[in-house]
């Protein structure tokens, strides 16, 4: 089980993958640790700044209780 932080990250990093893959070749350009490296700085930014954010309920059909 991941932590909140872990959680936010995972999801900044995704978010930073959407985003270099709009400028072209840029994505490839990052490892994946350099990748994991600058979503935590991100998140950890965020934390200095007093940001808090919250993930919200899971979604009908995601996770592992898919069949209910």
């Amino acid at each position: 089980m991941w932590s909140k932080t872990e959680t936010l990250r995972f999801c900044v990093m995704m978010g930073l993958r959407k985003g270099l893959a709009l400028i072209r070749g840029m994505r490839r350009s990052l490892t994946e640790e350099e990748q994991q490296r600058v979503a935590g700085a991100i998140v950890e930014h965020l934390e200095q700044s007093n940001w808090r954010i919250e993930q919200g309920p899971e979604r009908e059909g995601h996770g592992p209780n898919i069949m209910r």
